[in-house]
């Protein structure tokens, strides 16, 4: 269907931080897969005034006060990639989705603090292909907007993340993103006392100096040369941002694809084991006493080769089941199924 219609991809060029790596790598696998052109959203300009209008700004209520500029689209198929409902521009515009018979949204994030926005912006006929990352926010999406919305879990870039050999893995533990402040107290101690290397994120996400494609690639250069990694779910570490929901985030496919072992705690997600693998996550729980911690990390330390031998089973197993290839692969099988609406 990618050579006979055609594709545009809508690009927001403003977009930036450490956070907006993965939404690149998704963009690019659209573009080789449907060799979609890629068309930049029109900066509609702020000041002081409608800087405050922004979603999630103190006077967004406003924002639909503010005048919609014209932004031509000449497309069949269009497609937008938002890390959240937060990123949305296209209220802004008018004229874009004229032309275009399918209109496919991608949401990254679509958790329980972001389902009123969620509702304000999908709940008209703007997309008619919806799709979420979470697949347990699907019935809640499709209550607050009366639509029908599509789960496609989140992926890698097959290349970026290919597992390296196992005496390659020269940093030995890591933690990216959310910690357990007294866990990662007691691993920085643990690796201290053993001669060990414990990477970990010291950066807050707000000041890059990189392009996100970069910081990116540092990224996973990092996970892949890890022998273990530590991962926790957002339902643990920031209950209230994640709400109802168990989502499962990139981290668990970036780890297993590179053959990296995890430690921490699983999302309490029924489809978790079904994505990847019941046995992915050696577990710890990281409020027991510091001796308790310190035995098991001794334990997998000691048993390090075994644990690298099963991940790098499991990652070859999944093989391209991990990668954005197979994700917008299953997007464009939406388009054959969606009929003339996508509704």
């Amino acid at each position: 269907m990618g050579t006979t219609l055609k594709h545009v991809l809508l690009k927001n060029l403003r977009l930036r931080g450490w956070e907006y790596g993965m939404l690149r790598a998704l963009e690019d696998e659209i573009v080789r897969q449907t060799g979609a052109l890629v068309v930049e959203v029109p900066d509609y300009g702020q000041n002081a005034v409608t800087g405050r209008m922004m979603h999630g700004m103190r006077w967004e209520s406003a924002r639909r006060l503010l005048p919609k500029k014209s932004f031509p689209v000449q497309a069949d198929v269009i497609w937008y990639v938002l890390m959240g409902p937060e990123n949305y521009e296209l209220d802004l515009f008018t004229d874009w989705e004229k032309t275009a018979r399918y209109r496919i949204a991608y949401i990254y994030d679509t958790l329980e603090p972001q389902f009123s926005l969620t509702k304000k912006l999908f709940s008209a006929d703007s997309f008619n292909i919806r799709i979420t990352s979470f697949d347990d926010a699907v019935p809640y999406l499709e209550n607050l907007t009366g639509k029908k919305w599509h789960a496609i879990e989140q992926a890698v870039p097959g290349d970026l993340f290919a597992p390296v050999a196992p005496e390659r893995k020269i940093i030995d533990f890591s933690s990216y993103g959310r910690k357990f402040p007294a866990f990662h107290d007691t691993l920085i101690q643990f690796c201290k006392s053993n001669g060990l290397y414990y990477d970990y994120t010291t950066h807050d996400v707000k000041h890059p100096t990189a392009p996100e494609e970069e910081l990116y690639k540092q990224y996973a250069w990092h996970i892949r040369h890890s022998a273990f990694t530590v991962s926790w779910p957002v339902e643990l570490t920031n209950p209230k941002r994640a709400g109802r929901l168990h989502p499962i985030t990139c981290r668990w496919f970036e780890a297993l694809a590179c053959g990296t072992v995890i430690i921490g705690q699983p999302p309490a997600n029924a489809l978790f084991d079904q994505l990847l693998h019941p046995d992915l996550v050696i577990k710890i729980d990281p409020a027991a006493r510091k001796e308790e911690i310190f035995k098991s990390l001794d334990k997998l330390w000691a048993n390090k080769d075994r644990y690298l031998q099963a991940a790098y089973a499991i990652s070859s197993k999944l093989g391209e089941r991990l990668t954005w290839k197979n994700r917008v692969g299953r997007m464009l099988g939406l388009l054959q199924t969606s009929g003339n609406s996508g509704t």
